[in-house]
């Protein structure tokens, strides 16, 4: 009887979306979550306030907010389990870290970090939630001066109670730059560490396991390289695979690489990417999948300035490239439906689709003897509706070419832009989910 009333829960809860939801008009970054029982969270700041959403159902979110942090704070972790979710934030000086939980019906702000010495920064932290729901987070202290960090597992009780160990001890590693980390509960319940690191040329990722008195290393990913960038998501898949996710710099290359690493009976390896910021890891029926964003710099079209042109991507099978910035992935437990939160011109939106997804987008653009471009495209899993072409350049307001009906699922269209050189992307809407399915050129023309 349990088990057919938890199905039914999921299955109400999982309810599928026919569009785009939009979770934060004008909000620029999230974070998403979804529970054991497929109700979808999102958390974000709005000035000085933390705020919560929750699905209610389908078109409605319920808003709350969490507390009060410093201006210019970030969303470093966001999870939600069965006691609900748990937000961490750090402040602007990656000196402070707090967390953020419902309990008693009321928002309560733990501290695990807030005196530290001078000199003394945090790594991006990571979290995960007990059998219980309960928080679990991992971090590194690390030294500016020196580059010497340490590992730190903290554990927050349902009293509030905060209980630290340190994983390491002695500054090792050290890094260039403050480790990231992330906790994993595995399968028999002990909770193993993932933490990245980058120095002298050598870059490397550390799977920390608990012995009766200690903790073990062992190196799951190594090489040549200089520093890791970015969050590093870890998770436990089945038969007791621990896969961990992060990005690494290659300045020589000017790359920076995804990689998904994977550690069960064997260790494996892999860039998945080879120029991402990665922001999320799902394990799906498909496998794991890694969410992460690509890019176009100005300099690439010979511009002035830092400005960017993103290539929201989804690697691994059913994987494909959408419009906008991905801030979130997740994949609804032993449902095989999956979420996703994108930042785009309107704000945080949320989607849902069941399964993978499955269209993919092609693009071509060539420049004919006049002068004129010649595009054509496929969207691949579709073969009918309009497809959107867009003309752009890193940091200024991207313009429509066409709207083109697809035809057997192909477009072409010619286009005389009046300066250039330029990007193109192909953008095709899904109906039935509303999931923007994309591809950005990553070679201007023109």
């Amino acid at each position: 009887m349990k088990s057919l009333l938890v199905a039914a829960m999921v299955a109400l809860a999982v309810a599928g979306s026919a569009a785009a939801e939009l979770v934060a008009k004008g909000v620029p970054d999230g974070l998403l979550a979804v529970s054991p029982a497929g109700r979808a969270f999102v958390a974000y700041l709005q000035g000085d306030a933390v705020v919560l959403a929750q699905r209610t159902r389908p078109g409605q979110w319920q808003r709350e907010t969490a507390g009060r942090v410093a201006r210019g704070s970030s969303l470093a972790a966001f999870s939600a389990g069965a006691a609900g979710p748990v937000a961490v934030l750090v402040d602007p000086a990656r000196r402070t870290l707090l967390v953020f939980r419902k309990h008693g019906g009321r928002w309560t702000r733990t501290v695990l970090e807030g005196r530290l010495d001078p000199g003394v920064t945090l790594g991006w932290p990571g979290l995960t939630l007990d059998r219980e729901g309960l928080p679990v987070l991992a971090y590194t202290r690390w030294r500016q001066r020196s580059r010497l960090s340490q590992l730190v597992l903290a554990r927050i009780s349902r009293s509030g109670v905060v209980t630290a160990e340190r994983i390491t001890t002695n500054g090792w590693p050290a890094s260039y730059v403050p480790p990231p980390a992330a906790p994993v509960v595995m399968a028999n319940g002990r909770v193993h560490v993932v933490e990245t690191y980058g120095i002298s040329s050598t870059v490397g990722t550390i799977e920390w396991l608990p012995t009766r008195k200690s903790w073990t290393g062992q190196f799951i990913s190594g090489g040549i390289g200089d520093f890791p960038v970015g969050p590093m998501f870890a998770a436990a898949g089945r038969g007791n695979v621990l896969y961990a996710a992060w990005t690494e710099a290659f300045l020589s290359w000017d790359e920076f690489p995804v990689t998904l690493a994977s550690h069960g009976r064997a260790i494996d390896a892999n860039f998945v990417l080879d120029r991402g910021l990665t922001t999320g890891l799902a394990l799906t029926s498909r496998g794991p999948q890694v969410a992460a964003n690509q890019w176009v710099s100005g300099a690439q079209l010979g511009l002035a300035g830092d400005a960017f042109a993103w290539a929201g991507t989804v690697t691994g099978r059913g994987g494909s490239e959408l419009d906008g910035w991905i801030d979130g992935l997740a994949a609804v437990p032993s449902t095989g439906v999956q979420d996703l939160l994108l930042v785009g011109q309107g704000g945080l939106s949320w989607f849902r689709t069941r399964g993978s997804l499955p269209i993919h987008v092609t693009l071509n653009a060539e420049t004919q003897a006049d002068g004129a471009i010649a595009i054509s495209g496929r969207v691949r899993g579709a073969r009918s509706g309009r497809v959107t072409v867009y003309r752009e350049r890193p940091g200024a307001t991207r313009e429509i070419v066409a709207s083109p009906t697809l035809s057997g699922g192909t477009f072409t269209l010619l286009d005389s832009p009046s300066s250039g050189p330029v990007l193109y992307r192909a953008v095709y809407t899904d109906p039935a989910t509303g999931i923007p399915y994309a591809k950005l050129l990553r070679e201007p023309v023109g």
